[in-house]
């Protein structure tokens, strides 16, 4: 009888245990038309690392089912090949997402309040950017044609849009109710001259999301974490720090790393085929690549385009004979928020551990720094 009631007892343990899990259980099922057969990850956006949680392979309809299980709400990505990804706020929820392949960023979720909200964030920054980047255009138009009066008023309207853009995010991190969509769009902000907002959301997390190990997380990593976000020395892009790694296609669609080119000197080079200033400096870089190429350097070009074909004609007519890399996000580029760029262009000097030793050098300040390291 002790036997018995121990074996009882113990199914019961399990039971409950299972029924623990199917409670904080989430499963996302994807239907997207057009998608080559591909391996689908479930990622994990911590705030100090990413884990892959599951993954599987499509089929050939584009259907998938991911599942996990998590004690609170957390951010999620859906990575995908060709380095497309879809970005999640979820708990305990069953998600559909639909989407074609060749126009993801327009996918449509269903069975997840949080993850609605923050595609609808998405789309009022991406709106936002869109019109900051057509005033930019405007911008350089009036430069060259010397009209002072109309770049005067093209320079305010963008200083208009940049405070409009930012009161939307503050607005929006300060009013939605998901704390994985609120840390995520803090983290958009410069963290150096909205400090006094971010010190003022960052001590109101534990009243606004309590007891949440997110929002810990991201309080201390804020206030004593060697990757504080107080000042973009401290975001792991500091001087001495080790460069975050940088994954994406080239224009012929193959995959280079950051990691790839270890051993070298590189100068990671932010740019666009829209952005003049970038146009202006590349015949500078085109230069000290001419020149330093064959003493263990190179430079690895990370364009914020969203057009494929202007990106292409832009590398051709300056004679960019390094590797360039994109995602064709713009300034929703992974590689541009990892290294915390809120202007192009700009670039990154790294020695062969990968380590940053200098930025932002523009014309015989690069050649004068490769002089010297490369002696």
């Amino acid at each position: 009888m002790r036997f018995q009631s121990f074996t009882i007892l113990l199914l019961l343990t399990i039971t409950l245990f299972a029924c623990s899990n199917d409670k904080n259980k989430f499963v996302i099922a994807g239907e997207i038309s057009n998608m080559p057969e591909q391996v689908i990850l479930l990622e994990e956006m911590g705030i100090n690392e990413t884990k892959i949680l599951d993954s599987v392979k499509s089929k050939s309809n584009g259907h998938f089912e991911l599942s996990s299980a998590s004690m609170e709400p957390g951010l999620y990505r859906l990575h995908f090949t060709d380095n497309k990804y879809i970005l999640l706020s979820i708990f305990n929820e069953n998600v559909k997402i639909t989407a074609d392949w060749n126009n993801l960023e327009q996918y449509n979720v269903t069975g997840s309040e949080g993850s609605s909200s923050l595609k609808g964030f998405f789309q009022n920054v991406r709106s936002h950017i869109n019109d900051i980047n057509t005033i930019t255009i405007v911008m350089d138009s009036m430069r060259m044609r010397g009209n002072d009066s109309l770049l005067k008023m093209a320079t305010q309207e963008m200083s208009d849009l940049n405070v409009k853009l930012t009161l939307f995010i503050e607005n929006y991190a300060d009013t939605t109710h998901y704390l994985p969509n609120a840390l995520f769009a803090v983290q958009i902000l410069n963290p150096t001259v909205e400090k006094p907002f971010l010190d003022a959301f960052v001590a109101a997390i534990p009243t606004r999301f309590p007891n949440q190990k997110l929002g810990k997380d991201f309080a201390q990593r804020y206030t004593t974490g060697p990757n504080t976000t107080t000042a973009p020395e401290d975001q792991g892009i500091a001087d001495g720090s080790l460069a975050p790694e940088i994954s994406m296609p080239t224009p012929d669609g193959k995959t280079i790393t950051l990691a790839s080119l270890r051993g070298q000197y590189v100068l990671i080079d932010f740019w666009a085929s829209w952005c003049t200033p970038c146009r202006k400096e590349n015949p500078n870089v085109v230069a000290a690549y001419r020149m330093f190429k064959d003493k263990n350097f190179t430079i690895l070009g990370v364009s914020l385009d969203n057009d494929k074909d202007k990106w292409m004609k832009a590398i051709a007519a300056d004679k960019l004979a390094w590797p360039q890399v994109s995602d064709l996000k713009g300034w929703e580029s992974i590689a541009a928020r990892d290294y915390n760029i809120s202007s192009i262009p700009s670039n990154f000097l790294i020695d062969p551990n990968g380590k940053i030793i200098a930025r932002d050098l523009r014309g015989p300040d690069l050649e004068n720094i490769l002089q010297e390291v490369l002696k």
